[in-house]
């Protein structure tokens, strides 16, 4: 059918609202077969909406407007393939193939036979056997697929070569697998799906960049073979490592389409840099950290050193980074500084005052005045360091202004509670219209952007001496992440907190932090000074 990418999605006037909130704006769009295609915008703006419209999802059918797939069908055993496989022979039962045009929402028998051809990676979602090993879990995947039994092990090997998971084939089980090697497990267990339209909704939106990388060329050589690859995400630099075309959403508009080098590039110029002024009214050292080492057994990789010997001060009001790849040993870092675990030897001080409290050590009351170990105050730390931690959520079941206000104890009138929370809120980057929109609503009703701007609201809400952020932008997209970059500056310079950003964002470490702690295997490479006098 010439060498001209077929139309193999073709999207016509699709309009969609939820709770009276248009999320889908009249959208067209054509997808040609074998095309990597990218969905680039802020948090909210209908990436996902339109993906889970293309799965097939029920509670995602378009309030008007047709999805039509253009395809190549086999009579006899229903097996399909993308259009430029119309002629050809089923590679099932030896059929010729024919062309078969589907209004997916209209059309509910070939829906169903078509979700079994589509294959789907949701955002934060491992979807895998955790007690079962690496070769089950494919091998369960090929059983639904119905693939032969007799040259199923052959498959589970060019799966996991394809995925870069061959270096994992005789692991027992996958909980001690790596955040990205989880991801690519994901990913093997699609492929075993056989699927003509693979759709990832931020598939490495949690991972470091390096790891990222790994993950991207997986998804590129495993899906050349024929398979449609379509990926959300809000981070300019995924869009480019993964496709060729991208279109931008905007409040379930599109803005642009195109090549993605340009429409990428114009994403980032409306984004723009965080804004951040020069700050000298640094105090004494706030936290002292001296030869800290958290050591510890694996049953897959033997005796793990996460904190392998380190040591450095932070100053009150400072804003340090701490980055690294995904292991380098961060959060556990973090932990022992926010007296959530205690390391394994060396010592860790949060100054309180005059106070110099021990957070490495079980018993936090232990504290130093003048020299001398005393006992004091166990409860410290619920005063005076707030923590965000990586996979912390909001409380499901009650609303956006409970979970920062009775959710969290703050005891004061409500008049003066619905003030600071909307100044916060401010902080955050939420406008008075999405304040009034978000405050009622429940967990399951934001979007993962909105709900990660409210967890920092939270830390925020209590004022704390120290603040502790654990990857506080793992899932947001820049126009958010600036928000927050500059939530963080303004913070320090109205309320004197001293933070600690723990991330393998470099490039918003950068943007923010003062000083930066490299951190690689355990140890501290490297402490960069950013300050400019």
């Amino acid at each position: 059918m010439g060498e001209e990418k077929e139309t193999f999605i073709r999207i016509q006037g699709v309009n969609e609202e939820f709770e009276g909130k248009k999320v889908l704006k009249n959208v067209n769009l054509d997808i040609k077969e074998m095309e990597p295609v990218g969905l680039l915008g802020k948090s909210g703006a209908g990436k996902s909406v339109l993906l889970h419209m293309l799965r097939g999802t029920d509670e995602y059918a378009p309030d008007s407007g047709e999805v039509i797939f253009r395809l190549a069908y086999c009579p006899s055993c229903s097996w399909l393939e993308g259009p430029s496989k119309v002629g050809e022979k089923c590679s099932k039962c030896g059929t010729e193939l024919e062309f078969r045009e589907v209004n997916f929402w209209k059309d509910e028998k070939m829906r169903r036979l078509l979700k079994g051809a589509i294959a789907i990676m949701l955002q934060r979602s491992f979807a895998l056997y955790s007690d079962e090993s690496v070769i089950w879990n494919i091998l369960e995947a090929l059983e639904r697929a119905k693939y032969p039994k007799s040259k199923r092990m052959k498959k589970v090997y060019e799966i996991l070569e394809s995925v870069k998971m061959l270096h994992r084939v005789s692991m027992p089980d996958t909980r001690d697998l790596s955040g990205g090697e989880k991801q690519r497990m994901v990913l093997a267990r699609q492929l075993a799906l056989s699927p003509i339209l693979l759709l990832a909704d931020e598939p490495t939106g949690t991972l470091d960049h390096e790891t990222a990388k790994v993950v991207h060329h997986a998804l590129i050589d495993s899906t050349r073979g024929g398979t449609t690859f379509l990926v959300t995400s809000h981070w300019p630099y995924v869009i480019r490592d993964l496709t060729g075309e991208a279109v931008w959403f905007d409040k379930g508009e599109i803005v642009d389409y195109g090549d993605t080098e340009k429409v990428v590039t114009d994403f980032e110029r409306e984004v723009g840099e965080i804004e951040r002024a020069e700050y000298k009214k640094f105090g004494d050292p706030k936290i002292r950290v001296e030869g800290l080492k958290k050591y510890f057994l694996s049953a897959s990789r033997g005796m793990v050193k996460a904190v392998d010997n380190v040591s450095f001060a932070i100053n009150e009001n400072e804003i340090f980074g701490v980055v690294g790849a995904s292991g380098a040993g961060k959060t556990s870092l973090m932990r022992i500084v926010s007296h959530l675990e205690p390391g394994s030897g060396g010592s860790a001080w949060v100054r309180m005052g005059d106070k110099w409290h021990e957070a490495s050590k079980e018993d936090a009351g232990t504290y130093i005045k003048d020299g001398v170990i005393t006992g004091g105050m166990t409860d410290w730390k619920s005063y005076f360091v707030g923590v965000l931690h990586q996979e912390y959520t909001l409380i499901p079941k009650i609303t956006t202004w409970e979970n920062l206000t009775h959710g969290i104890g703050l005891d004061m009138p409500e008049d003066l509670a619905r003030m600071k929370v909307k100044f916060v809120l401010e902080g955050v980057g939420f406008t008075d219209e999405e304040k009034e929109e978000i405050l009622p609503k429940t967990h399951q009703e934001l979007s993962v952007g909105e709900k990660q701007r409210i967890l920092i609201a939270q830390v925020l809400m209590k004022e704390p001496n120290i603040a502790v952020l654990d990857e506080p932008t793992g899932t947001m997209d820049p126009i958010t992440k600036k928000y927050i970059g500059e939530t963080i500056i303004k913070a320090r310079e109205n309320l004197g907190i001293t933070f600690v950003i723990v991330t393998h964002d470099f490039d918003f470490a950068e943007k923010v932090c003062d000083r930066i702690a490299k951190m690689e295997k355990g140890k501290i490479k490297e402490i960069e000074d950013l300050r400019t006098f």
